[in-house]
């Protein structure tokens, strides 16, 4: 059992000063607590735990590494930034290691935050907008291909590029299965891009990067991003691959119900600065910026609770909306239906904050998994 005397809890709409009490992985209750004993974190927020549904890697360690070590090597590291359940996401690779990491992570166990599935980006992109996605390994849609790989069920988002599937086949695919199809890495015009919603396409990854620019002719992803609510967006809040300006810009159009804060970071968070490696490629980081011997921006080194900070400082929104956008909407979108909120009967699923963000305890289905000394 934990206990938390009083504590500021965030919840959906409103921060409220009470007590909470976890038993046997769950939050049995949030208001008076009659145990004398436990947490007196008067100065300090407690948030769900943050989901990261767009992370390729983490302490040195990546999901295309293809190993059990590797996921449970990344799935520890998270709980330093808040982050308690993530999707692993793969990078365009070839077909047999592709399917050797997603059927790996049907079966993973971790020690650290939970592994609820994976994100699948790429192969299936435009080589216009490849980014950091290695270029060989780009290929038109194929569902028998994608079968073979969601064997265990086990894929929840894939990432790729409308205008590469022919009458939108893989998407019309995936949205009957229930499977959340993102607009990524693409050129597809406008018209396209609006015609993928229409067919089931859900998301759009990575805001604003790798996707055909807004014009005033033919407005493109990005144009049809900021225009339809009936999709949400992922953005990388770390004021590198989106600007300032550009959050503001999201936010003004999508609102709290249509954004996802996501981290995209790569093997090199919390790593020092220097050569690092995505998708056999070399990556070089510097100044809290990764990017490939060209410049292309690789991934981020972003922490979760950084990203939350970020929202609030760029778009001038409160704690309780920023929480929102990296756990209770990322919930809901993988259908996790007792996470991401703070609610009497939901997992346990909880981060600590001091008054600076900084992540002082995190809980992972009941217990706590990671504390930090705090200052007296």
């Amino acid at each position: 059992m934990i206990n938390f005397k009083k504590i500021n809890i965030v919840l959906e709409n409103e921060i409220v000063t009470s007590s909470l009490k976890v038993t046997n992985g769950k939050i049995e209750s949030i208001g008076s607590s009659s145990d004398e004993q436990g947490f007196d974190f008067s100065d300090y927020y407690l948030v769900p735990g943050f989901i990261d549904q767009h992370i390729h890697g983490s302490a040195g360690f990546d999901i295309m590494d293809g190993t059990l070590e590797a996921f449970d090597e990344m799935s520890k590291s998270l709980l330093k930034e808040g982050t308690t359940s993530f999707l692993g996401t793969t990078i365009t690779q070839s077909f047999d290691n592709i399917e050797k990491t997603v059927h790996l992570m049907a079966d993973a166990k971790v020690s650290g935050a939970n592994l609820v599935g994976v994100h699948l980006e790429g192969p299936f992109l435009n080589k216009v907008f490849k980014g950091a996605q290695p270029e060989q390994y780009i290929i038109p849609t194929d569902v028998k291909m994608f079968d073979k790989w969601n064997k265990y069920k086990n894929i929840k988002i894939i990432s790729m590029a409308a205008e590469v599937d022919e009458a939108f086949k893989l998407i019309k695919h995936c949205s009957k299965n229930n499977i959340i199809v993102s607009q990524a890495h693409t050129n597809a015009t406008y018209d396209i891009s609006r015609k993928a919603i229409d067919n089931g396409a859900k998301g759009f990854t990575h805001a604003y990067n790798a996707m055909s620019k807004l014009h005033h002719r033919d407005i493109g992803v990005v144009g049809n991003m900021l225009l339809n609510n009936d999709a949400y967006a992922e953005l990388i809040c770390d004021g590198i691959h989106v600007s300032k300006d550009a959050v503001r810009l999201l936010y003004k159009n999508k609102g709290r119900e249509n954004i996802i804060l996501i981290t995209d970071s790569m093997r090199a968070k919390y790593l020092p600065d220097g050569k690092s490696e995505l998708g056999g490629q070399e990556v070089f980081v510097k100044n809290n910026e990764a990017r490939l011997a060209d410049g292309t921006l690789a991934g981020s080194i972003l922490k979760m609770n950084d990203g939350v900070r970020n929202m609030i400082e760029f778009a001038n929104v409160s704690l309780v909306d920023a929480v929102y956008m990296a756990s209770t909407n990322p919930a809901k979108n993988l259908g996790l239906d007792t996470k991401g909120s703070i609610k009497s009967g939901f997992d346990a699923d909880l981060t600590v904050l001091n008054k600076d963000l900084e992540v002082v305890m995190t809980i992972v289905n009941g217990k706590i998994v990671y504390e930090k000394e705090l200052k007296k």
